[in-house]
């Protein structure tokens, strides 16, 4: 997996490309999450449009993400899931805890009201 991160409107955003599968390669979107937590960056946007599949461990460090974030008053919502990605989030119910957007765009316009 490879992580981009760029800011939109003053949101980081993380587009994350590949596979979600775990390991060292997916446990640095951890890292990075703890380095913007520490930086009080706290509206975060992760792209999963350049996702293919996203495993149990993949979702884990999703969930890791969110929770690292609420402790610092932050938020993260998920944007672009292909519908592979959107039916794990549903089957596993973790669409209820994440706020999933259509798009990039789209979620980071909900973070700015």
């Amino acid at each position: 997996m490879k992580i981009k991160q760029k800011e939109t409107d003053g949101i980081t955003v993380l587009e994350l490309s590949g596979e979600m599968y775990g390991g060292p390669e997916n446990m640095k979107l951890i890292e990075v999450v703890e380095e913007l937590a520490a930086k009080e960056k706290i509206d975060l946007v992760i792209n999963l449009s350049k996702v293919k599949w996203i495993s149990s461990t993949g979702l884990g460090i999703l969930v890791s993400a969110r929770s690292k974030f609420a402790k610092h008053g932050g938020v993260v919502k998920l944007a672009g899931p292909n519908d592979r990605v959107l039916g794990i989030l549903q089957v596993t119910r973790l669409n209820l805890l994440f706020d999933v957007h259509k798009n990039e765009e789209e979620a980071v316009e909900s973070l700015k009201k």
